[in-house]
């Protein structure tokens, strides 16, 4: 009689960065057991972050975000049939790699008789822990989060370490998409091309436009990068101010959504930016990078591997992890000057960057 394999549910909901950390854990998982079933709950915004991986076999996609604002009989129903569905797989074990009171108790409406979960002190919502019935051991809170989720991931057997995680895919319809603007701007991939992403998900996360601009005519004119200023919703003013403050030639990115931003850095040399998504998506791409780090703490939460250079000053307040400032200057941020970041970049261009054109 053949034996059954194990269906797993991996619950990562958001965000866009926090997904993308969570892509070597699936991968571990995946080496661990080969055969089994794996899916994944995710918000609808970040399911594009999966597109075509190997290592899955199902994406869930909640609205949780989309619930809370809209409380409806419809919404109701919504909710309802997302629990029914989770229960239908029948899922032998949940992994929950965010540790919120949400996905905790995702895990526990799915039905699963194993319930996977972090240490409490790990968890950012503590309570999180209730739902578990299994918790992996604590790991310190200086160690990154995709180490701390691949401690978990290790609760559900198997010595295989973690592999590299698959690379993002897109149809090739959003590629070529995406090929037209570079045709449209043959002089931007003449030279390996520096992405600038000045946008970031909260204030005290910004560096200062006039200094971005400042790099970006030196990495232009000492290093022979041609500039290529991306921007998020709501951030397209942030890239034309900068580009107006430049003395060298720059280009500003096309509006993209998550699958065409993935095409658009394939062309990228090198990123530079603050704590970001698109910072977290060239990342996970392989794509070397640079980052300005103030109130977050790069050593949990920056970009993860060797090909990176992470630009910080510690202050007695620094990764407070506040979306608002009590000084008004917020010095974790503005005492990094433009040197700093340059000599990061130096050093990445020597070291990681291929000055191949693209």
């Amino acid at each position: 009689m053949a034996v059954a394999q194990k269906k797993f549910l991996l619950i990562k909901v958001s965000s866009l960065g926090d997904v993308l950390h969570a892509l070597p854990a699936l991968a571990m998982l995946r080496a661990n057991h080969p055969s089994a079933t794996i899916a994944w709950l995710v918000e609808e915004p970040y399911r594009d972050l999966l597109y075509n991986n190997p290592d899955l076999d199902e994406i869930i996609v909640i609205r949780t975000r989309h619930w809370r604002k809209n409380w409806t009989l419809k919404t109701l129903g919504e909710i309802r049939d997302t629990i029914a569905l989770l229960r239908q797989r029948q899922f032998d074990i949940t992994l929950d790699l965010q540790g919120l009171i949400k996905t905790g108790l995702i895990a526990f409406l799915s039905g699963a008789p194993r319930r996977l979960g972090l240490h409490r002190k790990n968890c950012r919502e503590p309570l999180n822990a209730l739902f578990a019935n299994k918790k992996a051991s604590f790991v310190d809170k200086g160690s990154h989060v995709v180490d701390i989720t691949l401690n978990l991931i290790r609760l559900a057997g198997g010595t295989e370490p973690a592999p590299q995680p698959h690379p993002l895919e897109v149809p090739e319809e959003t590629r070529a998409k995406v090929d037209v603007f570079f045709q449209e701007n043959p002089d931007l991939p003449a030279k390996p091309i520096a992405v600038i992403n000045p946008g970031a998900g909260f204030p005290t996360k910004l560096w200062k436009l006039d200094r971005f601009a400042k790099l970006a005519d030196r990495i232009a004119g000492e290093q022979g990068l041609n500039i290529l200023l991306a921007w998020g919703p709501g951030e397209k003013a942030m890239a034309g101010q900068i580009a107006d403050l430049m003395t060298e030639k720059s280009w500003i990115a096309p509006k993209t959504s998550i699958r065409e931003s993935i095409a658009l850095f394939r062309h990228a040399a090198l990123m530079i930016s603050c704590d970001s998504g698109p910072l977290h998506l060239c990342a996970a791409m392989g794509i070397p990078t640079v980052s300005i780090f103030g109130p977050t703490d790069p050593g949990r939460n920056g970009p993860y591997g060797p090909n990176h250079q992470v630009v910080f000053k510690k202050l007695p307040c620094s990764f407070c992890w506040k979306k608002s400032c009590a000084i008004v200057t917020h010095d974790c941020m503005q005492q990094i000057e433009v040197d700093d970041v340059f000599k990061a970049v130096k050093i990445s261009v020597s070291k990681f960057v291929n000055l191949a054109t693209s």
